[in-house]
């Protein structure tokens, strides 16, 4: 739901509060008020009396059951200057920067003692600055044929081409001067009041930002508002306001010849603006003929003449922007304000000017609450209306100070906020990884304490595992060829031949050789190999240097040779290799088990 807001207009004879939404977009209209201005309590705009005039804008409220403390205040005022000026296009925060270097130039004031804004005009829109290139050479006089001048306007279209451009995008801006007394005297009205101000708007500008809603078209317009002692002449289009003017003239002149003539029975401002809002008082042109000399008409025609001044401004206005802008003729004229309910006053005007008078029948861009009776009189309050849409927004330095020292410190706020939040987050991290790391550790700690009891039986018993691996690779290390003899030479004795004999026995750590002598046949010496080769631990048996002689004793034939083996080692080296692959593993498998006990401690 869109917050609502009071906007308050304080003219010098009457005060206007308007009580809508406070958006942008169709704000919607809730009530609309209008209170007697408290005699000199304001003077041009500026408050003198912010007790009196706060107590009687509060009483209205509260009569109408307006609740809102949000306030708009749109100020009248001759002392608001406004020129117009055009700066480059940049992004609207850096706006305020260009705007501010343009003041002096526009406001010949002591910049201390006024407070300025601004308003963009229209769209941003590109200017092109061309400069031709000089030419260097000199081109012949005639050309020598077709092709020729083919070639020449082909080159002339490419120096053209070349020439330079400096394009630049531009945006137009209204600027506003208000004196500070001026602003500070709502700021205290708000005070008194008990309200919140949302935006100080100068009252021309709620005005252009209404009416310009109501061109649809691209038309130039004049919009003259006709108050009670003031004219207010806009000269806009549906984007950019040309020209703006104040008349010190309104309904009043033609009120004040009412009242000073006893004819009209009139005695102050509302009966004779009652008399001529349903009364046809006015006449369509000045200076109209009385050929008859009637008296009714001949008051009428003093009255109507007495318009000549307002009329007459209104008129120099004209002139002075149709000698600065002849290329855009003023279409028609918009009529708002009290003038508008005036019988006869938009003809009168259209009589003397020579353009077309409308008074608008629908505003585009509010909504009207059903409550809301919707007629001329509203039209009046247009520019409160459009209070809501740009203000200008006029902040007194002080309270500038203090939001942007707010802002400061709100930045600042944030910034350590955001270190805080960082911070938290880095100890939350680190406090999880901690949680994380002590129950892995508790884990690993109630392990070790239950594996603790059976330690001393495993480390004994791989003690002994490794003093028998140390004892077996001893035995096998100290183990010789010649260790395995006597029970070779029991193998030998069970396959020999009967009447074998050993003569001498050489054996080192490789071979063996026997000298030996046998009365049996040599034809046994075969079957004697063949049962060599079945004794584990030999290989390559081979007899050589066969001799025949006679036994001494018995004087039998007998044979003398000898026989040599050689050591088999590969089962021995097979066993070697098997027990120290053993120990190896032994060896790893209890610095694994060391290493891992000292990561749980």
């Amino acid at each position: 739901m869109a917050k609502k807001v009071i906007v308050v207009r304080v003219g010098a004879k009457t005060t206007h509060i308007v009580h809508m939404d406070n958006v942008k977009v169709n704000p919607t209209i809730y009530g609309c008020i209008r209170v007697p201005t408290p005699e000199g309590v304001v003077e041009d705009g500026t408050i003198r009396d912010v007790v009196e005039l706060g107590r009687r804008i509060k009483s209205a409220c509260r009569d109408k059951s307006i609740h809102t403390t949000d306030v708009i205040f749109s100020v009248v005022s001759s002392k608001i200057a406004s020129r117009e000026t055009t700066i480059p296009a940049v992004a609207h925060n850096k706006m305020e920067q260009l705007v501010m270097a343009k003041v002096p130039d526009l406001f010949p004031v002591d910049p201390s003692n006024y407070i300025f804004s601004y308003v963009i005009q229209g769209k941003e829109y590109v200017v092109e600055n061309t400069s031709q290139e000089k030419e260097g050479e000199e081109q012949p006089e005639e050309e020598k044929d077709d092709k020729d001048k083919k070639k020449k306007k082909a080159k002339d279209k490419k120096k053209k081409k070349a020439s330079g451009k400096n394009v630049s995008k531009m945006q137009d801006v209204y600027v506003f001067a208000a004196p500070e007394e001026l602003i500070q005297s709502y700021y205290a009205l708000a005070n008194a009041a008990g309200f919140t101000i949302v935006s100080v708007e100068s009252d021309g500008n709620g005005l252009f930002q209404m009416i310009r809603r109501q061109v649809t078209d691209d038309s130039v317009c004049m919009s003259v508002q006709i108050n009670q002692s003031g004219t207010q002449i806009n000269v806009i289009d549906s984007q950019k306001l040309y020209l703006q003017r104040v008349v010190p003239y309104g309904v009043n002149v033609f009120t004040e010849a009412m009242i000073q003539d006893e004819a009209f029975k009139v005695s102050d401002y509302e009966q004779a603006f009652e008399v001529l809002s349903t009364q046809r008082v006015l006449l369509p042109s000045l200076n109209a003929p009385n050929p008859s000399d009637d008296e009714s008409l001949e008051k009428r025609i003093q009255v109507t003449n007495n318009g000549d001044f307002l009329i007459n401004n209104i008129s120099r206005v004209v002139d002075y922007y149709n000698s600065h802008y002849r290329d855009k003729p003023i279409q028609k004229i918009i009529c708002t304000g009290q003038g508008c309910s005036v019988a006869g006053l938009n003809a009168l005007i259209a009589s003397e000017l020579g353009i077309p008078v409308e008074t608008p029948q629908d505003l585009v861009g509010i909504h009207f609450n059903r409550k809301v009776t919707v007629d001329a009189a509203l039209l009046q309050y247009v520019n409160c209306f459009g209070g809501v849409f740009e203000p200008v927004n006029f902040v007194p330095k002080e309270i500038a100070q203090k939001e942007a020292s707010r802002g400061g410190m709100a930045i600042a706020t944030m910034i350590f906020t955001g270190a805080v939040a960082i911070s938290a987050i880095l100890i939350a991290v680190s406090v999880i990884r901690l949680l994380v790391s002590t129950s892995a550790n508790s884990t690993a700690n109630t392990r070790y304490s239950a594996l603790a009891p059976i330690q001393g039986q495993y480390d004994n018993l791989k003690q002994i595992q490794m003093n028998y691996t140390v004892a077996e690779s001893m035995d096998l290390l100290l183990t010789t060829n010649n260790n395995l003899f006597p029970s070779l030479i029991k193998e030998m004795s069970e396959i020999v031949p009967t009447k074998f004999r050993i003569l001498s026995i050489q054996s080192d750590e490789t071979q063996v050789s026997v000298n030996v002598t046998t009365a049996d046949k040599l034809s046994s010496l075969s079957a004697l190999l063949i049962q060599l080769k079945s004794i584990s631990g030999i290989k390559d048996a081979r007899v050589s240097g066969i001799s025949e002689g006679v036994d001494t004793v018995t004087g039998k034939k007998q044979y003398q040779y000898s026989l040599t083996f050689v050591y088999d080692n590969e089962e021995f080296d097979k066993a070697l290799q098997n027990i120290l692959n053993s120990s190896l593993m032994d060896t790893a498998d209890v610095e694994e088990e060391i290493g891992s006990e000292g990561e749980v401690e």
